[in-house]
């Protein structure tokens, strides 16, 4: 992964669910994949009463021994599952106190990538429940951060498997297009490169759509001319597609072997919001996602 010291983790959100086990697959052969250790983090969110603080009782000492115990056993078969794909994968454990957007976020800083996984549920009923994770830990991490929803479609296929980048001229979309040719070229798959833009309303609309369109054309060659260039063994090719970018990256995640986007926030708040394209694909997108940091103040 680029830019990156070798020895920095790819960190995975340890979650008791199909969507946990589906993340931490997916983190293993990731690791594997770029010669990475694997840090599998555990958060202890206490259930509400339940204060590590006060002065316990016998029959607190066992609730609160079984508890931890019982998280160290999940975290153990996690570790068994991920050695078991990859023997000879470094894999470290940690069980943290906490929210689980607290820990991750704080595991985040030094690691390569974290990895979340982010079960099948609405917009409305995911900010409610601790899907709502993956929003805050992308906003605020300083790396890479993969929503895994789906499983990655199998790169055994005829033809080599694709990674989806969105483009829009922006250095944090820059980013995302170094990221995804350094993904495609560790996995043989080719990189498609994907501009949308909204058309125009209005007197004159015709007119306005046709340069939006030339200068999208323009942007997304000057990018590709550039990446291809760092990255000869790799096969891309890009598309200018008129719609909402949400809509658009989605339609293109079909059939993706990853889809990579750059975080863009809102202006002087971009460290505690989520860009809206990031945040919709967060709910959207049919493949695992990449949200790439923009590294910069760029709105």
């Amino acid at each position: 992964m680029p830019s990156v010291p070798t020895n920095a983790p790819i960190v995975v959100g340890v979650e008791d669910t199909d969507a946990g086990r589906l993340a931490a697959a997916w983190a293993a052969d990731e690791a594997a994949l770029h010669g990475r250790p694997l840090r599998l983090v555990r958060a202890l969110d206490w259930p509400f009463g339940a204060d590590e603080s006060l002065a316990p009782k016998a029959p607190w000492e066992t609730w609160h021994s079984r508890y931890r115990d019982a998280n160290r056993r999940f975290l153990n078969e996690v570790r068994t599952a991920a050695l078991a794909r990859h023997p000879n994968l470094h894999v470290d454990e940690r069980l943290t106190d906490g929210t689980a957007e607290h820990v991750l976020g704080e595991a985040a800083e030094g690691a390569s990538m974290v990895v979340l996984g982010s079960r099948h549920l609405s917009s409305l009923r995911e900010a409610f429940t601790t899907g709502s994770v993956a929003v805050p830990v992308i906003a605020h991490a300083s790396c890479p951060v993969a929503v895994i929803r789906h499983a990655p479609h199998s790169d055994a296929t005829p033809t080599p498997p694709t990674v989806v980048v969105g483009v829009d001229g922006s250095r944090g979309a820059d980013l995302a297009m170094e990221f995804a040719f350094d993904e495609a070229s560790a996995h043989g798959a080719s990189v498609l490169a994907v501009l949308a833009w909204s058309f125009p309303l209005g007197t004159g609309a015709t007119m306005v759509a046709d340069a939006a369109a030339r200068d999208s054309r323009e942007t997304l060659e000057r990018s590709l001319t550039s990446w291809t260039a760092r990255y000869p063994d790799v096969p891309a090719h890009g598309e200018v597609r008129a719609g909402h970018p949400v809509r658009m990256l989605t339609e293109a995640s079909e059939d993706a072997l990853s889809l990579v986007v750059g975080s863009r926030g809102v202006g002087g708040f971009r460290r505690m919001l989520l860009g809206s394209v990031s945040h919709g694909l967060v709910h959207h997108a049919r493949c695992p996602l990449v949200v790439v940091p923009s590294g910069s103040d760029d709105a």
